[in-house]
């Protein structure tokens, strides 16, 4: 949802992408959502490369002189014709020395799981450890943030769903009776505009998200200039 609440209406309002011009802020958190988008694929590379399936079909199956003199050095020229059959188990090679280029293959590919895993272990620590360093806020109020964006999100889709319904009731009574529709007293087009830009906690105002600082500021202060600078530090959203 961070992607879209950022991307969204861009192309015709550049200003939603990097408010006052701010585009080094617009590109940390363009890199805090790239990061997360790529936990998915990191973990699942990590568990191929652990079953090692994959690996040796991919390695044995290249064409590269470097790759066959790697794993049929001392071996015969017949280890680098059948190479590629190996994990068929469709090559000519005796029975022990497939086992045994299997054996490298998944050895190989599970070195590089466990590196790729402990090097994204690494960074993720570091960035933890960085990004609670450098918080505006106590490890209490930040918990309490949390919460209340948990709960901020849980009434917003109650609501949502609950006026959704309220108006297509409405709608649709109002087209069977051939009847004047009742008024609804819903946000407009700004109001909702301002409430789906990316906020930052301030310690000027101490809102905690969008929706907090409109209602209790209202749309006075919402202009392209004055809208909240994009920032990634402390970053928690309502996702």
């Amino acid at each position: 949802m961070k992607l879209w609440r950022l991307y969204t209406g861009c192309c015709l309002k550049p200003q939603k992408l990097c408010p006052r011009g701010n585009c080094f802020g617009c590109f940390r958190v363009l890199l805090g959502i790239f990061t997360d988008a790529c936990v998915a694929p990191v973990m699942w590379l990590s568990v191929a490369l652990l079953n090692g399936i994959f690996y040796e079909c991919a390695i044995s199956g290249m064409n590269d002189k470097r790759v066959v003199d790697l794993f049929c050095k001392n071996k015969t020229l017949t280890c680098q014709e059948e190479l590629a059959r190996v994990p068929c188990s469709r090559s000519k090679l005796s029975s022990s020395e497939q086992v045994e280029l299997l054996l490298m293959f998944r050895a190989q590919s599970q070195i590089l799981g466990w590196s790729i895993i402990i090097t994204a272990a690494f960074v993720t620590l570091v960035g933890a450890c960085y990004k609670n360093c450098r918080s505006e806020v106590s490890y209490l109020q930040l918990t309490f943030w949390r919460r209340y964006l948990e709960k901020e999100k849980q009434h917003f889709d109650e609501l949502t769903a609950e006026y959704a319904n309220k108006l297509a009731k409405r709608n649709l009574q109002s087209f069977f009776d051939r009847k004047k529709p009742e008024a609804m007293n819903l946000p407009d087009y700004k109001a909702w505009e301002e409430i789906s830009a990316y906020y930052n906690f301030s310690k000027k105002e101490e809102c905690y998200s969008i929706l907090q600082h409109y209602v209790e500021k209202g749309d006075k202060e919402f202009t392209p200039e004055m809208r909240p600078v994009l920032d990634i530090e402390n970053e928690t959203e309502m996702s």
